[in-house]
């Protein structure tokens, strides 16, 4: 088994061709510093090296904050410039990252490259984009994001995968020594990772498949749903940013009454008044608070993506069954 993971690591350096990332000479310095760019890959990266010493691991973006909204500042800066690996989710997600430097003896590690992604609607495009660029002091360093496929990777167990064996290969990469740590440790979080999906399949089907509807104002969970044999229900016209107007309020609950929606939820990062609002003026109920565009503080039982999974499935079962 280990010598087949071993193998797989080789032609997941083969397949995917890395052609985001630039090697530095292998590193011989007794520990890597690496900078991610979100929590999730943070954790990623500590379960592929198994905490080892010899990786100092940490996000750019802190536990609970939207990556869609990130200013980076003086000292993010910085910390960029002294590590030696950076690790990011790609597809749009980090456009503050394209006015950095890339230094000489630099690893980029773009995870999303030549992964098979899910592309966004264009009413998706268009929601997305525009909550996310109001709302900005366009003095501090931020760049728009203006997103075609989506970057919410953190939210598929599939693709997490993926992710985590791109990030193995780099490390062996620069580190061989480790070689060995790094497959064992890899292998044992997608048996994690596995015995997860298998669990939250079962809770799915648990549920009727005519109320698997998870429905929210941000398109943040649909590689989960489609994964786990759910439909995603935007609430169209509710944006984050700004308070819904009488006649947006009118047509919004008009449209969740005639769609027969009388359960939504509410999301970690986002603005939850405005659902709050729309919820009891169509005397629709709250099923909960969803992880979307984070993972979960200590003890919130959602600090890695298994744990994320799980706690959104409890919530959303837990929700649409009564």
């Amino acid at each position: 088994m280990k010598k087949f993971f071993s193998l797989s690591i080789v032609a997941c350096v083969s397949l995917f061709g890395f052609k985001n990332i630039s090697y530095s000479n292998e590193i011989k310095s007794s520990s890597l510093k690496i900078e991610t760019t979100i929590p999730y890959l943070k954790d990623l990266v500590s379960k592929a090296s198994c905490d080892s010493k010899s990786f100092q691991v940490n996000s750019i973006i802190s536990m609970g904050n939207d990556p869609h909204t990130f200013h980076i500042t003086p000292a993010n800066r910085v910390a960029i410039a002294k590590a030696d690996i950076i690790v990011l989710i790609g597809s749009g997600l980090e456009n503050w990252l394209t006015k950095i430097k890339r230094t000489k003896n630099q690893t980029w590690l773009n995870v999303t490259e030549s992964m098979i992604l899910r592309k966004l609607s264009e009413s998706e495009m268009s929601s997305h984009n525009h909550d996310h660029d109001h709302g900005h002091d366009h003095s501090h360093d931020h760049d728009h994001q203006h997103l075609e496929y989506d970057p919410h990777i953190w939210q598929s167990p599939s693709l997490t995968k993926e992710a985590l064996l791109k990030i193995s290969a780099t490390l062996i990469k620069l580190k061989p020594d480790e070689k060995k740590n790094i497959e064992s440790c890899t292998q044992d979080y997608i048996k994690n990772i596995d015995e997860n999906i298998v669990e939250l399949k079962k809770l799915s089907q648990s549920i009727s498949e005519e109320k698997r509807v998870i429905a929210t104002n941000h398109d943040a969970l649909g590689y989960f749903a489609k994964e786990f044999g759910f439909k995603i229900y935007s609430i169209v016209g509710l944006s984050d940013e700004s308070a819904p107007t009488a006649a947006q309020l009118k047509k919004i609950i008009s449209q969740l009454k005639k769609d027969k929606i009388n359960t939504v939820f509410l999301e970690s990062t986002g603005n939850m008044r405005n659902i709050q609002t729309v919820a009891k003026e169509a005397n629709v109920k709250i099923g909960g608070t969803l992880y979307s565009d984070s993972l979960g503080a200590k003890d919130s039982g959602a600090e890695t993506a298994p744990d994320m999974w799980r706690t959104n499935m409890n919530t959303i079962v837990s929700a649409l069954k009564k």
